[in-house]
């Protein structure tokens, strides 16, 4: 995380921000390991002893700093604020104690509510990128939900709206991340496990949110993903292949089964959740930047997709290859088969060049940026072969995933000019099926080509996608609460960010796709 321009503040200003610093990490009650390599950076940049002892006092004591208004450099302030939002997550926890803390350093950085606010909610919803998701239905009521808190009893979520009590609620357990943007179908979700409303209460500094805690009434079982959940650990490496045994104490490895060639022996490795610290793009696209503990670092991207080391086929998605003898593929494996080898043979003959290290958990970023051209050719070829219009779309949509966390790699690489050229291909995909696509899957698709076209300074067609968003419900026929209904809300403040940073946000301006590696 990048610090405020701590070289041009005065003594009492860098006392103050480092007590702060210090009051943030003590906010809710204990210091995190994690969250105490923040107090290493704010030690080195005070002045005298004296105030590192001040500091470590506030630490060691776990007393909160004694505040008061600062009159800084509104960007400095800004900066401030920025940094304490990101530490505030540090320890992947978020309490009200801590909210109250960060909300009254914002009131004495001279913002007002709405700014703090707005930083601690974007916090949050970086702390929920690693949490598990689910569908919950109960009476009319239908919405993507993230779920926390997941034991053998039950599960809390938040919610706009109070539900009634005891009221039964159906949960559907999502098998994707929050960061993995897909369309809605059976495919994608554990089977239906019958609950229970428990009870309730009001979020403090959340005006219209409720978190809801929820009871199972039926004894959980594997088809419903809460066991997943649970015991990560147990499920992690499941598959008739065997576990691998990692370098790394930050994966888990297994040898899952390739349905096109059957392959027995198609190395999968998978994060522990939570142990990386992660920045996103102006693409929202995510980046490793280091560990969030004492775990090994590992820069995840470069080995999300497994390829089979005989025949190409490639994914970052467990479901696409065989893990358990009761498995089917979702896809018509025997259809795929035909025309593959011609089509892949030359990026699997780059694999086999590269040998071991490809296939293993040490991936450099050219093998790397390898195993996504491999992956996107599998998602092409998926969509190339497959007559259901709904399925040609989505592995269309999983291609241009992988194009952008390529472009990402690309342009870490210093690859600028073929890291732009996967932008143009994303665009030139998506608009392609934009006009079939619906709910939050097109509002995802209309925020990403807004950002690319904003990049490329192609204002024109911008303001399309811009005006699509400012109409899409202008009759407000969208029930509040629903899963469309908040991503529209979502998008729209997206959008609307990026259309007043559009200056900055273009290709001439940015060195990388890091506002904050251009500051």
């Amino acid at each position: 995380m990048q610090l405020p321009d701590v070289e041009h503040m005065s003594s009492a200003e860098k006392n103050w921000f480092a007590s702060s610093i210090a009051g943030m990490i003590v906010a809710d009650g204990r210091a995190d390991q994690t969250e105490l390599e923040f107090l290493k950076e704010a030690i080195n940049f005070l002045d005298n002893k004296d105030e590192i002892s001040q500091i470590m006092a506030i630490v060691k004591n776990g007393t909160l700093p004694n505040l008061s208004p600062l009159e800084i450099d509104s960007k400095q302030a800004f900066l401030m604020l920025k940094y304490l939002a990101q530490l505030m997550v540090a320890d992947s926890d978020l309490s009200s104690k801590e909210i109250e803390f960060f909300l009254l350093v914002g009131k004495f950085l001279g913002f007002s509510d709405e700014i703090p606010s707005k930083f601690w909610k974007s916090a949050r919803s970086l702390l929920e990128r690693d949490l598990p998701m689910g569908m919950i239905e109960t009476g009319k009521l239908k919405v993507k939900v993230t779920l926390t808190n997941v034991d053998e009893s039950g599960f809390t979520f938040r919610l706009s709206k109070p539900l009634m009590p005891k009221v039964k609620v159906m949960l559907r357990v999502s098998k994707i991340h929050h960061f993995q943007q897909t369309a809605e179908s059976d495919e994608e979700y554990w089977n239906v496990i019958a609950c229970k409303m428990f009870k309730q209460h009001q979020l403090k500094y959340d005006d219209g949110s409720y978190m809801i805690r929820v009871n199972f009434e039926q004894k959980i079982a594997y088809e419903h993903g809460v066991l997943q959940i649970i015991h990560p650990e147990n499920f992690a490496v499941i598959s008739k292949g065997g576990i691998i045994e990692t370098k790394k104490n930050s994966l888990h490895g297994s040898n899952l089964h390739c349905y096109i060639c059957d392959n027995p022996e198609v190395p999968f490795y998978v994060l522990q959740s939570k142990s990386m610290k992660t920045k996103t793009n102006i693409f929202g696209i995510p980046s490793y930047v280091g560990s969030a503990g004492e775990l090994d670092f590992c820069n995840y991207s470069l080995i999300d997709v497994a390829s089979c080391p005989k025949c190409g086929f490639s994914s970052n998605h467990k479901d696409d290859f065989k893990r358990l003898e009761t498995d089917n593929p979702h896809f018509d494996s025997v259809k795929f088969s035909e025309e593959w080898s011609d089509k892949i043979a030359p990026l699997l003959k780059k694999t086999q060049e590269y040998g071991e290290k490809y296939f293993g958990e040490e991936r450099d970023a050219d093998q790397g940026i390898l195993s996504y051209d491999l992956a996107a050719a599998t998602f092409e070829h998926m969509a190339n072969i497959e007559t259901d219009v709904r399925k040609k779309r989505e592995h269309l949509r999983r291609k241009v995933s992988m194009l952008m966390v390529q472009s990402e790699l690309l342009m870490e690489n210093e690859d600028r000019k073929a890291a732009e050229a996967n932008l143009k291909k994303v665009v030139e995909v998506l608009e392609s099926i934009f006009e079939s696509l619906e709910g939050a899957v097109i509002l995802h698709a209309c925020v990403l080509l807004f950002q690319i076209k904003i990049y490329f300074n192609d204002l024109q067609s911008a303001a399309k996608f811009m005006k699509f968003m400012d109409n899409y419900d202008t009759e407000g026929k969208l029930a509040e609460g629903t899963e469309e209904y908040k991503e529209l809300k979502v998008s729209s403040a997206k959008m609307k960010a990026t259309f007043d940073d559009r200056e900055i946000l273009t290709k001439e301006k940015l060195k990388h796709f890091h506002l904050d590696d251009d500051e």
